[in-house]
């Protein structure tokens, strides 16, 4: 039926679709089977199909009003709202094409709703004649796994539950919502659209409900190539989804295995493999993944290379950074004119940190404090884009004649790194190799820069080389350090700036089980640059012989050595080995 229908509609079914005419028939076919005890209607979008589908939807004998409505290839959430701009419902009930519906799917969705739900989702299990393979193995456990964990917490929704594959919502309720981002899928691309729905909806403070009893089974007809390509597009849109609601980053992050040490190789260098090298790896994995006879190794390596094809997607889409990219970190020490040849090449002079900062600024670069950076990794809260976070190490008193002058007017937040063995004393570990003995900061002058709005961290008990330090000789460093400057009463962060930027796979495991909650490395010509996250965060290292112009391009363009990184972690490694075995041998 095609005619137009005046009357007031309960359900308006809408359904987007590309490209897969067959399945699209067998999904009508079924709506076709429907209780239907209130007016509805079907809206079939065929987004840019070249297959056919138009007249093949129209032809199906449906006993309630279809439109069939064609638009370009936009994608799935311009084809959603296209339906729902249509649509005469009070409800929309929106379906993928490949969802086969139970004949009770209008009555249990229009039970929950009638209890108070604003929206419901309900239980898509697979349908039993998909194509036996890999994916559609998976994706019927992950079906009867979610279905099992929605019993048990009560409908209690999880980021991977924001689907509308099958989802009723009341008409006001989409609209005061403003329907479904098209930027997510602008260029018929997959991903995300779902997800930010549904979390607005639910930060709005629309009742979200599951429905047990309303259920379409999935024809999951996607091939190994079809879903490595949407994985990718999905990084995409991840990274898109992210940028706009940075609240959701920690659970895409867990959802994704990106603490997993898989996870962390993939998400850092994924992108880096050059696409030619890619598909020839992929080649042989994909072809046995569109059997169901494949064994453990089979669907170990397609889980991985699918993950690869996710985080690929996600630098493409500009990355977890929020803005794009992370803050970048500059790491001063003395801000005087020193003329001396062991320490004088690592401190600038008040005017030359005025012209760096200005350049800076220039460039468009904008200046954040501790606990932006911190609340950024955290995925709390997004940065401004060319983020900077100004630190100083050993905490020189020159920073209030030299630094503060320059920062307090500009509004310039800071972070200084204080040697707790040290307060008001001087950079003795410096003077042992001959250098000029410069004076520290005391508890009252540290308390000043925090009036300035500046933050203080720590620089370890007695600015030691920490990979040469024992077990016993960390904690004294580490431990005993943020014990004693929080024994002063100053405001102490839990965080940590390297001795002379050196660390390796054991100092870090030390430092996260001493408290702190991150730490800052330094890279340079003598310094690697790292990326092992919160517990060597870069920091780019700035010296008297550093121009403005330098800097910034430094900043722009930072070195990176990552066979420099690896050996020096190999150190640590087997330092950890030695002193293990030597503590069996001696006890």
């Amino acid at each position: 039926m095609t005619e137009a229908v005046a009357q007031s509609q309960r359900f308006s079914i809408v359904i987007p679709t590309y490209q897969r005419r067959d399945v699209l028939v067998e999904t009508i076919r079924a709506l076709a089977r429907l209780e239907t005890p209130w007016p509805c209607e079907l809206i079939v979008v065929v987004d840019g199909s070249t297959d056919g589908s138009a007249e093949a939807a129209r032809a199906v004998p449906v006993p309630f009003p279809v439109r069939v409505l064609e638009q370009d290839n936009q994608g799935a959430a311009a084809a959603r709202n296209h339906g729902a701009g249509e649509a005469r419902g009070e409800v929309l009930l929106f379906l993928d094409d490949d969802m086969v519906a139970d004949p009770r799917l209008l009555v249990e969705h229009d039970a929950v709703l009638r209890q108070g739900a604003d929206a419901v989702i309900g239980h898509i299990p697979l349908h039993p004649d998909s194509p036996r393979t890999l994916l559609s193995s998976g994706v019927e456990q992950w079906a009867r796994e979610r279905h099992e964990r929605l019993l048990q917490t009560r409908g209690q929704l999880s980021l991977g539950d924001l689907l509308t594959g099958q989802l009723s919502v009341r008409r006001d309720v989409f609209e005061r919502a403003a329907g479904f981002d098209e930027s997510f899928n602008a260029r018929g691309e997959f991903g995300a659209e779902d997800t930010d729905f549904l979390h607005r909806l639910l930060r709005s403070g629309a009742a979200v409900r599951y429905a047990p009893g309303a259920v379409t089974h999935q024809r999951y007809v996607v091939t190994p190539e079809q879903n490595m390509r949407q994985w990718r597009q999905g990084g995409r849109a991840d990274a898109v989804l992210v940028r706009k609601h940075p609240d959701l980053l920690p659970e895409i992050l867990a959802a994704h295995r990106a603490g997993t040490p898989s996870g962390r190789l993939l998400s850092r260098w994924a992108h880096l493999v050059p696409s030619r090298l890619g598909r020839a790896v992929a080649r042989p994995v994909v072809a046995r993944a569109a059997s169901v006879a494949t064994g453990l190794l089979t669907g170990w390596a397609y889980t991985r290379l699918r993950d690869a094809c996710y985080w690929r997607g996600v630098a493409e889409g500009g990355g977890f950074g929020l803005t794009g990219s992370a803050p970048v970190v500059l790491a001063y020490h003395a801000v005087e004119k020193v003329d001396d040849p062991v320490v004088g090449e690592w401190c600038v002079t008040p005017e030359q940190l005025e012209q760096h900062v200005e350049a800076l600024t220039a460039a468009g670069f904008t200046f954040v404090g501790l606990r932006d950076v911190l609340d950024r990794s955290r995925g709390r809260a997004p940065l401004p884009p060319r983020s900077v976070l100004l630190t100083f190490d050993d905490a020189y008193t020159s920073l209030l004649d030299g630094a503060l002058p320059v920062t307090a007017p500009r509004g310039i937040p800071a972070v200084v790194f204080v040697v707790s063995g040290q307060l008001g004393g001087t950079n003795r570990w410096d003077a042992e190799r001959g250098a000029v003995e410069l004076p520290l900061l005391d508890v009252d002058q540290l308390r000043r820069l925090v009036e300035e709005g500046w933050s203080l961290g720590v620089h370890s008990a007695t600015h030691a080389h920490l990979t040469q330090q024992d077990a016993a000789g960390l904690d004294r460093e580490l431990v005993q350090s943020l014990a004693d400057l929080r024994a002063t009463g100053l405001p102490i962060e839990p965080v940590l700036a390297y001795p002379f930027g050196e660390h390796d796979v054991r100092v870090r495991a030390a430092t996260r089980r001493a408290g702190y909650t991150a730490a800052f490395a330094l890279e340079g010509p003598r310094h690697p640059r790292t990326r092992r996250g919160r517990y060597a965060w870069p920091r780019i290292e700035v010296r008297r012989s550093t121009s403005p112009q330098a800097l910034v391009a430094t900043v722009l363009r930072p070195p990176r050595a990552p066979l420099a990184e690896l050996e020096r972690d190999a150190r640590g490694i087997a330092r950890r080995a030695l002193e293990t075995v030597r503590s069996r041998t001696h006890p």
